[in-house]
């Protein structure tokens, strides 16, 4: 067993992002000084995340006239031969080609980079629910890690899990198996205990004002817009996308497409919200190289996510999870002296039992559903939805097998 297989990178590579974004943005959240605008960070992390996924699609658009001008100069090159049995041959072979082919031959290899984007794109302006609700997520997190150390925030934050299914219980009609609701029941308990926890006397030492109760409210409603946006996905978006003939967008073009909606949603957030602090004192106020890495590792995170449905199936990601809390954990009590407690313990012990339980029911699903008559698997959160290509197949669907939990 090579630790350079792919799913193995991918392990590595999950962990250490969320496990460095959390303790990132927590120390960044903590530190004496004037304090960033957690809604223009959120303006900063779409603004990258669509420069780098232009830039991907302008590197792919790049690469496709490279090689299709590479084919015109070949074609080229045959037709210049002044041999006659060539030239005869070379007539007999261009009228075997239908015209209709040869046209759009000619117009893929002279479309201009605007017409790839717009073919590569496919707007569909209902994406702006998804990306107000991403947005919301976003802004409710940096909320919940100011007021929350980040082992606890990341504990807490697994109750995503359980919006999720009660979202679509509600709303998509979904039945739960037996094991699924006890998994479910277990991580409500796990949840619970981490937070009747000794708050005071265990957290971290912050120079910003915290209260534990705005932190904790705030990442429960990170988890709604979470498991409600699973579903929205299921009742909105995806219907259009499995009754579209065309091919569907790529994984990038799909971000392209949600970060442009969410970067203008919270660029209105962000003045709605904050607009006398940014007037005053700048967008960019409390800005340090500290900030701009995490708005790095969180823009990094929406795009990590499309190598992880790849490569990764559900144990490695809820391996991943559990280790990424306990070195979060490991972490905040030497370097942010946060106590770990034997009630914290328990709590994340529970936590871990119901994502094992939750993610190895999925798998089981998945081998043996053979027939339209098996039960669907629950949507993925809405960190996953933001990196789905929304085509077919297990890796690109949200109904596949493979439900990212970070």
């Amino acid at each position: 067993m090579s630790l350079l297989q792919p799913k193995y990178l991918v392990l590595i590579l999950l962990v250490v992002q969320n496990t460095c974004l959390v303790l990132l943005m927590r120390y960044s959240r903590t530190r004496p000084g004037t304090m960033y605008l957690g809604s223009t960070a959120v303006c900063c992390d779409e603004a990258m995340k669509l420069i780098t996924c232009l830039g991907i699609l302008a590197f792919t658009y790049l690469n496709k006239r490279r090689k299709d001008d590479g084919s015109g100069s070949y074609t080229q090159l045959n037709s210049s031969n002044t041999n006659d049995d060539d030239i005869e041959s070379d007539i007999v072979d261009k009228e075997e080609y239908d015209k209709n082919d040869r046209d759009i031959e000619i117009k893929k290899q002279h479309e201009s980079f605007v017409d790839y984007l717009k073919n590569e794109l496919q707007f569909d302006f209902r994406m702006a629910g998804l990306a107000g609700l991403y947005t919301v997520q976003k802004n409710l997190l940096y909320v919940a890690v100011s007021n929350l150390d980040a082992a606890v925030f990341q504990v807490t934050y697994q109750a995503k899990i359980l919006t999720t299914a009660l979202f679509s219980v509600l709303l998509l009609k979904r039945r739960l198996s037996y094991q699924k609701m006890i998994g479910l029941f277990i991580l409500f308990i796990g949840v619970a205990i981490v937070q009747l926890d000794k708050v005071e006397a265990n957290a971290s030492k912050s120079h910003q004002e915290q209260h534990r109760m705005i932190g904790v409210l705030a990442v429960l409603g990170a988890c709604c817009t979470s498991g409600f946006g699973g579903v929205y996905f299921e009742l909105v978006l995806k219907p259009q996308a499995t009754s579209n003939p065309r091919p569907p967008p790529s994984v990038w073009a799909k971000n392209v497409q949600l970060s442009m909606f969410a970067f203008i949603i919270a660029f209105i957030t962000a003045f709605l919200k904050d607009g006398h602090a940014i007037m005053t004192e700048g967008f960019f106020q409390g800005y340090s190289p500290l900030v701009v890495l995490v708005i790095t590792f969180e823009a990094m995170g929406g795009l990590v996510v499309a190598v992880v449905i790849k490569y990764a199936d559900n144990i490695l990601k809820s391996f991943a999870t559990a280790v990424s809390i306990v070195t979060s954990t490991i972490v905040s009590a030497y370097v942010f002296d946060f106590h770990v407690s034997q009630l914290f313990i328990t709590g994340c012990g529970l936590v871990f039992l119901a994502i094992g339980m939750y993610s190895r029911k999925e798998e089981a699903e998945s081998k043996t559903a053979t027939s339209p008559s098996k039960k669907q698997p629950l949507p993925q959160q809405m960190s996953d939805i933001a990196m789905v290509s929304g085509g077919g197949g297990a890796e690109g669907t949200l109904s596949s097998r493979k439900v990212n939990i970070v």
